[in-house]
């Protein structure tokens, strides 16, 4: 173990953030400490590199497997004062490369690591395996599709949190055998926990956002039912289409433009229940003279959720955090200040449903 002096309780995060220290003084001879945690981020640590005490806010991933995920999280990066760390489970070489080519500062369970400063990369290992014992953290707490459907839930309406199994079923179409479980991997992640009266609550809105995020962009939305589409004035969408209650919402630009008034949309994403509301689209596509386009500017995605649930006070948006979610998935700088301003409301809405 590590010799350093940790000031966190014990929790899986600081379990893998001390797995990943210990690797990297075995490869780099760098040492470094773990702090209390910060106000929007996972943990703080310092690190002793170069004769410096550089000092990183964190975010802790188990698995990093796609380069959305990596995008999402420089997106999210880049808004930080503090230098930002990802400490993660292996990463292999390739999505060790995407760290480096997109600036990305991490160190993993294996002691790979990348860090820079202003004059430029300080530490640099790629290609170390994982040692066995390390690897057994990631398979028993992965947050999976399913959990993230949870999540979702209960970021839209933190009462789920302690509604019944056949209700939080029905709302993000789930089974009810897995729910249980779910709920033991959010506890033990820090996620939710119990108040003294016995509901559940959010513990940490803003490590939970982060979580949703990464995890729809990366997990979840890549699976949806999706189509492309183009059309001679894409911008004749918006506000000429009006969705249907409970059948279908804007998403993304549009969105983010009708909570706050301060985008011009390029991109018109909808949430369509085009299982149960055939007619719907094909109704779009006529009225708007929609083809089919691969990289056109007009996304229709099948929702994976019930859309009776999680109204929201403007009916034609989805909820906030989708849209959060949806922004920062562009990887458009535009849209990055507005997703923050949006986060911000995520968040005071959650710790408003505890009070």
């Amino acid at each position: 173990m590590n010799d350093d002096q940790f000031l966190v309780p014990s929790s899986p995060e600081a379990e893998l953030i001390t797995h990943a220290l210990d690797a990297l003084r075995e490869s780099t001879g760098i040492t470094g400490q773990l702090l209390h945690p910060a106000p929007h981020a996972d943990a703080e640590v310092t690190l002793q590199v170069a004769g410096q005490s550089l000092l990183y806010a964190c975010e802790v991933k188990r698995k990093i497997d796609r380069f959305l995920a990596l995008d999402s999280l420089k997106a999210r990066f880049s808004a930080n004062q503090t230098p930002a760390l990802l400490i993660c489970e292996s990463l292999s070489h390739e999505m060790a490369a995407r760290c480096r080519e997109l600036g990305v500062q991490f160190i993993d369970t294996a002691g790979n690591a990348y860090l820079t400063n202003t004059q430029g990369v300080l530490i640099h290992v790629a290609g170390r395996k994982a040692k066995k014992e390390s690897l057994g953290l990631a398979g028993e707490m992965t947050i999976t599709p399913a959990s993230l459907r949870m999540i979702f839930a209960f970021l839209a309406d933190p009462s789920m949190l302690n509604a019944t199994y056949r209700d939080i079923s029905v709302s993000v179409q789930i089974s009810t055998g897995a729910i249980g479980k779910i709920f033991e991997t959010l506890e033990a992640r820090g996620f939710i926990s119990t108040a003294p009266g016995g509901n559940r609550i959010i513990s940490s809105p803003a490590h939970l956002l982060s979580e949703w995020t990464s995890g729809y962009l990366g997990r979840l939305r890549p699976k949806l039912k999706k189509f492309r589409f183009t059309a001679p004035d894409p911008s004749a969408l918006y506000p000429g289409w009006n969705p249907t209650p409970h059948s279908s919402a804007w998403g993304g630009e549009v969105a983010a433009d009708i909570l706050t008034k301060h985008l011009k949309p390029a991109t018109f994403t909808i949430y369509m229940d085009m299982e149960a509301k055939k007619a719907e689209l094909t109704a779009l596509i006529k009225q708007f003279r929609l083809q089919a386009d691969p990289h056109g500017p007009i996304e229709v995605l099948q929702p994976f959720w019930n859309m009776e649930y999680f109204n929201q006070p403007d009916p034609t948006v989805v909820p906030r955090h989708l849209v959060y979610a949806d922004l920062l998935g562009t990887q458009d700088p535009r849209n990055l200040d507005l997703a923050k301003q949006i986060s911000s409301d995520i968040i005071k809405h959650v710790h408003n449903a505890a009070r």
